[in-house]
Order: structure tokens, then sequence, then C-alpha cells
């Protein structure tokens, strides 16, 4: 084959692999926009020149014939994962890690179901040079490659395993440790496979091994991960039912205040009927003034801080908020909390947002500790006007 034909089949296997990573990212794991506004002229062309600089390299590792040796072989097939996740990472604007995630979940697949399809179709290794075995070549990478893949893909969403995924993806701790792992899949695929042809073993039943191999691997990483995340569902109801037991303590405290208002409001009346009745309406404006004072200080500041704490939509965040307010109550401190709009999420992960707001609350209570007019002031604000996915904008509390 002339160097010009290898690049032009390079070129077509290429971009059909970038197509599905870009396919699965939003259709499967639904994790890339499908928003053109994002796309950018100078970004598309910086993603072009990374895979035709991939496309070279491929061409000419066949060329030379140093696909014969299996790190050569292992070699390219990060440089295509690379590749595939930097052209997303530049068109999507998508950080690198969740564009890794994306293309490692897509190439695996493909590699199960270019593996079967040859598996079925041929018992040997193909020679392109001859015709015969060249058509026999492009029907399986062409036709019924990608009618195993789309069905793979199908069976998946069906068992929404890219749901699962998706949300370790979105774990830092959980990157750092099984998305590691996974990315080691070329040098168990290729490095099991030549080891076991090179025992002996038939090319059919080194794939067949190797197959299940990788499929034990991954049931034990979706295993892993599942525990990861049932363990941390766990700590999350925990969270709730503390935050539970929190409002209803608050529920059952303004219940109470409202219980001894009640009791007092007919002798407040009677006063006020008889200042009023003298036509004494400064004496009446003030007591006027001083009633609604008391049912601000006892009830009212409360019915508020429930109505803005409402408006706190991540659960982790409320359930620090009310612990901060049961807290700063018992210390005698006056806390006014401010969230104008639902809020949502910031770009930043959980555990780092509400350690942050712990110790921006902790320095502001402890600032005006002892003070007889100990306040402080919490606002939770989101940017208006700009499109984001739930986790944009971080909460900005002052005091």
């Amino acid at each position: 084959m002339s160097f010009l034909s290898v690049f032009v089949h390079n070129t077509v296997s290429i971009v059909v692999s970038l197509v599905y990573v870009v396919f699965v990212g939003m259709a499967v794991l639904k994790i890339l926009p499908a928003n053109p506004r994002k796309y950018g002229l100078c970004r598309i062309a910086l993603a072009t020149v990374c895979h035709v600089s991939v496309i070279l390299l491929a061409t000419v590792f066949y060329k030379k014939g140093l696909l014969a040796y299996i790190f050569n072989n292992i070699l390219l097939a990060y440089v295509l994962l690379i590749g595939n996740a930097l052209c997303v990472c530049l068109v999507f604007r998508e950080k690198f890690r969740r564009c890794w995630g994306i293309t490692l979940f897509t190439q695996i697949i493909v590699e199960y179901s270019g593996t079967l399809s040859f598996l079925i179709f041929t018992d040997r290794p193909l020679v392109l040079n001859i015709p015969e075995e060249r058509r026999v070549y492009m029907l399986v990478n062409y036709g019924v490659g990608p009618g195993v893949f789309f069905l793979l893909l199908y069976l998946l969403y069906k068992m929404k395993i890219g749901d699962a995924y998706r949300r370790w993806l979105e774990h830092g701790e959980f990157w750092s440790r099984g998305m590691i792992c996974l990315s080691a899949y070329p040098i168990l695929f290729y490095g099991a496979t030549d080891l076991l042809m090179g025992s002996g073993v038939s090319r059919n039943v080194s794939w067949g091994i190797t197959l299940l191999m990788l499929f034990a691997a991954l049931v034990l990483f979706h295993h892993m991960g599942m525990e990861e995340w049932q363990r941390r569902e766990f700590a999350s109801q925990q969270i709730i039912l503390q935050q539970q037991d929190v409002y209803i303590k608050t529920l059952e405290g303004m219940q109470e205040e409202m219980r001894r208002f009640r009791h007092d409001y007919k002798n407040m009346m009677s006063g006020l009927y008889l200042t009023a009745r003298e036509g004494e309406l400064a004496k009446t404006h003030c007591f006027i003034q001083e009633m609604t004072e008391d049912f601000d200080s006892q009830i009212g500041d409360r019915i508020r801080q429930m109505g803005q704490l409402g408006n706190v939509c991540m659960t982790e965040v409320k359930g620090l908020l009310l612990t901060k307010l049961v807290q700063m109550q018992r210390d005698g401190t006056v806390c006014e909390l401010e969230v104008m709009h639902p809020f949502r999420g910031t770009r930043c992960r959980i555990t780092d947002l509400c350690r942050c707001l712990g110790i921006l609350i902790d320095n502001a209570m402890e600032e005006v500790r002892g003070r007889e007019d100990a306040r402080v002031h919490i606002m939770i604000s989101s940017q208006g006007g700009v499109h984001y996915v739930p986790g944009e904008e971080p909460a900005v509390p002052y005091r």
C-alpha cells in the first residue's frame, strides 16, 4: 500500500474514532454540551493540527514496519487516546480529565466491538496488501464493527452504566485511583495478547482470553466504584438526617415562641386599646413599634432565615448553614442570612466549598463573639445571565 492510501485509511479510521468519542460524550455519558456557541475556529484549527499529527505518526509507524513491536502498538494507542482527548478538550472547552475519561470509555468499547467482529469473521491476521483480505478488513472494520459498537452502547445505556460512570468522573478521589487503573487498558490488552501469542497460543484464543481478562478488570472496577458510591450515598443520607433533626428543632423553637407571643397578645392589645382611646398617639406609635420589634426578634428573624435557607438547593451547604445558625443562636449572635435566588452549585467540589464556607463563617463568629451587638451577615449569590451546568459559581459569604 502506498503512503497516500495508508494516510487516507488512517484519516478515516481516526476521524471515525473521534466521532465515536463525541457521540458517546453527548448521547451516552451526557457530559459534552451540544451548544454551538462554544465552538471556536482557532480551537478547531488546533484540534485539526493535533489530529493530522497523530495520523502522520500512525502512517509512518505502519510504513516503517514499527507496528510489529508491541511497545510501538501500545505507544500508538496512547497517542491516539491523547489526541482524541485533546481535540475534544479544545473544541468543547472541557477539562482534560473529563475528556480523557470519555475517550477511555469510548475506546474500550471500540476495542471490544472490533475484536469481537474480527473473531467472528477471521481466524488469523489479515494481510492488507492482498485485495481480498483488504476487502474483508474494510467490511469488518467499517461495517460489522460499528454495528457491534452501537449494540454494546445500547446495552450499556439501558443498564445506565453511563450515569454511574459520569458520577464517578465528578469525584476527584475516584479519578486519582480508578481512572488511572482504567488508563492502563492498552498495556493489559496488547501486552496480554502479545504474551499469549508468544507462548504459542493462536490469535483468536489470545484475543478471547484478553477480552475475558479485560472484562473481569472492568467488572471489578465497576464493583469498586459502586461500593465507593454507595458509601458516599450513605454518608449523604446521614447528613440529611442530621439536617432534618436540626430543622425540626428549629421549627419546634419557633412554635414555642409563637405560643408565648400568643399568650401575651391579648395583654398587648388591651394596653394598645387603652392608649389609643385616651388619644395618646405618640405612646400608641411607640407601643406598636416595640411590639413589632419583639415579634421580629422572637419569630420574624427565624421565619426569614428559613425562607432564605429554602433557596439553598445544595443539601450539604444547607446542612452546614443550619448547623452554624444553631451555633450562633446558642452564642447569642444575630445572623442575617441572604439568599435572594436559588443557589444550585459551584465550579469547585462540594467538599472544598463546605470547607471554605465553614472556615469563613467560623472566622466571622470568632470575630464578633462576646460583643453586645454581635451580628454576622451571610450572603450567598450567583452571577446572573451566565450559562452554567450544576456546579458553576461559588458562594460568597461575608461578614
